[in-house]
């Protein structure tokens, strides 16, 4: 009976992993791969490895023998493979959706090209990712987690301020202090969809307004300032290079919030979890100006 090594190392990341979907991740292929796979072996072994239990997939006893004798040939695998690169793999970032999109994407998209073997998968999303649940390896986050398995570093803090386009100014009202902006229009979250209370930004203003337009994605909110919808309380990373978008107030109306970073107890000395941590602390402190509009 010959036993296909390959079919053994997915075995052994999904009995580690406990779900097809955090096994097909840290692998670096679709769920129904590891499926296949997991079927080719227990057809060539004539037996059942594993049980669909409501917490995942559950070693059987005939599983949890293999275990260790698949564990004795993965060392002795990595031992004997000169070709072996902890570089390798893929590493998932969640981040909101704002700073995935106009800070991270290009910096990210420029490191990769230094790791070649190395999968950047870059979420930016108006939602909080879950590191519990395994959707990410190293998660971005407005709101520091209050427990968990967790190491938490502070990345950044970051700058907001009040915006509108030129021509909506022009054509509107002139702004000299807070009162003038009961005057005006608002763009603004969706009350239902926030998912960060830091996000409630126009309710922190020492006056009463309401936005004519909103939405739960911070680039919609940008695109609709920048189209004349009203004004809107915006990072600074995201619009500094927006010529047609001038500040409001000045130094009369400004925010600051604070990036998280997070990565789960257990991946903080993958190697390729900390070559990619230690990058986005740099590139934070290198682009403190950017993110704090110094």
């Amino acid at each position: 009976m010959k036993v296909d090594w390959d079919h053994l190392r997915f075995f052994l990341v999904l009995a580690r992993a406990k779900t097809l979907t955090n096994a097909a991740r840290l692998i670096g292929v679709e769920h129904s791969t590891v499926a296949r796979r997991i079927q080719a072996l227990e057809n060539t072994l004539g037996t059942q490895l594993f049980k669909r239990e409501a917490t995942g997939y559950e070693l059987t006893s005939e599983g949890l023998a293999l275990v260790p004798r698949v564990e004795q040939m993965e060392q002795s695998f990595i031992q004997i493979d000169k070709r072996h690169d902890p570089l390798q793999g893929r590493v998932r970032i969640g981040a909101p959706e704002g700073f995935g999109t106009a800070f991270l994407a290009g910096l990210l998209a420029e490191f990769s090209q230094h790791y070649p073997l190395l999968t950047i998968d870059l979420i930016p999303v108006p939602k909080t990712i879950k590191l519990s649940h395994r959707e990410a390896d190293i998660v971005i986050s407005i709101d520091r987690p209050k427990s968990g398995p967790y190491i938490i570093t502070r990345l950044s803090n970051y700058c907001l301020k009040l915006y509108g386009s030129k021509h909506y100014l022009q054509q509107n009202p002139p702004i000299q202090k807070l009162e003038d902006l009961k005057q005006h229009r608002f763009v603004d979250y969706i009350d239902d969809l926030v998912y960060s209370a830091a996000l409630y930004s126009l309710e922190r203003l020492p006056l009463q307004v309401s936005a004519c337009f909103r939405s739960n994605s911070i680039l919609a909110q940008e695109i609709a300032v920048r189209a004349g919808a009203g004004l809107a309380i915006l990072p600074r990373f995201l619009v500094h290079d927006k010529s047609e978008l001038e500040e409001v107030l000045g130094d009369q109306l400004s925010f600051t919030h604070t990036f998280w970073m997070l990565t789960l107890v257990d991946l903080q000395h993958e190697p390729r979890i900390k070559l990619v941590w230690d990058f986005l602390r740099k590139q934070a402190d290198v682009q403190q100006g950017l993110l704090m509009g110094r």
